[in-house]
Parts: C-alpha cells; structure tokens; sequence
C-alpha cells in the first residue's frame, strides 16, 4: 500500500510540479521545509525539484524516508543514493538515533563505514567520534567491537597505541583487539601498560595463551620476556673484564713493539 501510494504521489509531481494534489501533500510539505532550512544545495535545486526528488525518495524507500529528508536535507538524498539497496539501514538508523545519524551520514567516509560493517561500526563512529574512523578503517570488525567497549580514555589509548605500531609488531598482534573487545578497559589499560612486552613475539604469545591469568595478576609480564633469563645467569664482570682486555690488546702490542725496536744499551755500573 504503501508502495502504491509512493508511486500516485510520482506521477501526480511529474505531472502537475507546482499544483500538487492531496495526495503529495506531505511531499511538498517536506520539499518546503527541506528548502527552508538547507536552501538550494550545491546543485541549486528549486523547491519543486527538491519535491521531485524527494516522490522518487518515498517511491523507493517507503514514506518512511520523509523524518531522514527533513533532518538531512540534501544530505539525506545523497546519502539514500550512495547507500543504493542497502538505503534502508540509513533509515532505521535515523530511527534508532535521530539527528545523530545525521552526522553520520553526512561525511561519507563514516557513511562507507557504517554501510560496511553495520549498526555496530554505527554506535563506536558516534562513541569515539575523531578516533573511531582510521581503527575501524585499518582492523574492520575487531576494531568495532573493541571500540564499542571502551571509554574515552581508554579508546584514545587505543589509538594512540595503533600509531605507534603495537597492533602490527608481529603476525599475531591483531590477536589483542578481540581481547580488548572481551574485556574491554581492563584489557586496554593492560595492554597499554605493558605495550613493550606486547610488542615481542614471546611476550604477546604468553599474553595470548592466557588473557585472564594475566589481567587478574595470577601470572605476570616480565620486563623482557627473552632477555631476562639470560640476564640472570650471566657473570656480567666476567663479561666487562673479557671485552676490556680485548679492547687494550692494540695500545698493549704498540707498547710491545716499541720496546722491541728501542736500541739495548747495557748499563753502566
């Protein structure tokens, strides 16, 4: 029916633009209000095309497009556009989070995001605004889901953790974003603390194998999961001792030689 009725308020536009009948009423009401508060847009579009578009709008998606129009404007025809058939998620999204969403829409970057990875990529772009974009840009869903856990703070730590490389350093560092998805600030805070460890293989791995030991403090991070033991054992003046000998070793043979060569004249008593 509704279809039906989207498809009456195309016809009676296209064929009478400026008198429009009952039928088209909230159409025209809607192109109005659109001309109103956004203007003409960049295309510089008259109100009667603003109404076109906007039958065509209803025609495709249903009378339920009007609220994102009117809170949208322009932005809102470009963004039911680029979205094509998945044009129904940018609806109910505005459903779900009103003049939000329109923010969201309108740079479409974010829109791209949303469409790609869904309602949930929806609610940490609006979240984490400014931060959100480039994590779930680089590490798709994991980053979604950890992002969606995460407070300010902690989702700052988070990217500022992804600048410098920790999520990259070895082939299973992106292993760290399902657990921050799990565990949320507690992991994040973890992590960020012990983000040299994490960057090794040895220490990630340990990490890896058992999360929730380590975020309860029933096992620990050693500074340096490698070198540690080795530091340990070793005899470090054994060590000092040895390589400053072999450094002395050519002002020792100078001195060698240069008594060698010196002239022997034997002492008079």
């Amino acid at each position: 029916m509704k279809r039906l009725l989207a498809v009456s308020l195309l016809l009676c536009l296209t064929a009478s633009p400026v008198q429009a009948g009952p039928a088209s009423r909230a159409v025209r009401e809607t192109a109005e209000w659109i001309m109103k508060k956004f203007g003409k847009g960049a295309a510089g579009k008259t109100v009667d095309e603003i109404a076109e578009a906007t039958a065509k709008a209803v025609a495709r998606h249903g009378d339920d497009a009007l609220p994102l129009l009117r809170a949208a404007g322009h932005a809102g025809f470009r963004a039911l556009d680029d979205a094509a058939e998945k044009a129904p998620q940018v609806i109910r999204l505005f459903a779900r989070k009103g003049d939000e969403a329109v923010w969201l829409i309108s740079e479409p970057k974010k829109l791209a995001l949303f469409l790609k990875h869904g309602d949930e990529a929806a609610d940490a772009l609006l979240k984490h605004g400014g931060l959100a974009d480039d994590l779930i840009a680089r590490y798709g869903d994991d980053a979604v889901g950890a992002l969606t856990k995460l407070s300010r703070p902690t989702a700052q730590r988070m990217s500022m953790a992804a600048r410098e490389g920790l999520f990259d350093a070895t082939p299973r560092s992106g292993e760290l974003l399902p657990i921050i998805r799990r565990y949320g600030d507690e992991a994040m805070d973890f992590i960020w603390k012990h983000k040299r460890v994490l960057a090794t293989s040895a220490g990630l791995y340990a990490f890896l194998s058992d999360p929730q030991a380590f975020l309860s403090g029933v096992k620990t991070l050693v500074v340096d999961p490698l070198i540690s033991p080795i530091a340990q054992g070793t005899n470090w003046t054994l060590i000092f001792g040895g390589l400053l000998f072999l450094f002395s070793l050519p002002a020792l043979a100078r001195l060698i030689i240069f008594m060698a060569r010196r002239p022997w004249r034997p002492s008079t008593p």
